[in-house]
């Protein structure tokens, strides 16, 4: 049974809600969910590519367009936009859902799904983050045990981190 306190607003039918082998979902939720619904004006600051833009690919424009208008026709976004993490730099960016963020937004939709995945090898953060891409993403709880143990799950539900809860 999913705990609807996580998502902020309902999921729409026909979203996969990622679920989590570790320990990255909400205490108490035996869902084990790490999807929320979040906001597209939020979600718009962790963009890496302009994908209507200088950036876009060139199929780009068909793209957005076509998943929009299966959006405004009862479509879903079944598969969660992904956040990349990174703990050392606590600085995040999306890592995938691009064409997703812009065709939700162009067909008038408020909110997405949002999962976050955590890069422990870097990822590129230090040079995206010097870059301006991406935005502060700051984790608000540890799984730490011991002095120095640096652990924390790959995937982690959003309300982990400062920005994304309300």
């Amino acid at each position: 049974m999913l705990n609807p306190n996580q998502f902020g607003v309902p999921v729409p039918e026909g979203t996969n809600i990622i679920r989590s082998g570790g320990l990255g979902h909400m205490e108490g939720d035996t869902s084990r969910s790490i999807t929320k619904m979040i906001p597209i004006s939020l979600m718009k600051r962790y963009r890496e590519y302009d994908r209507q833009g200088a950036e876009a690919q060139p199929n780009s424009t068909e793209r957005i367009n076509d998943i929009a208008n299966e959006l405004r026709n009862g479509g879903v976004i079944r598969e969660p936009l992904v956040l990349e993490h990174n703990t050392e730099h606590q600085w995040g960016y999306l890592g995938e859902g691009h064409h997703r963020l812009l065709a939700a937004e162009q067909a008038g939709h408020t909110h997405v799904p949002v999962t976050v995945w955590s890069t422990g090898y870097g990822g590129g953060i230090a040079t995206r983050k010097k870059k301006g891409i991406g935005a502060p993403l700051t984790l608000t709880k540890s799984w730490s045990k011991f002095p120095g143990d640096t652990y924390q799950p790959k995937e982690l539900h959003p309300n982990h981190f400062r920005e994304l809860q309300g």
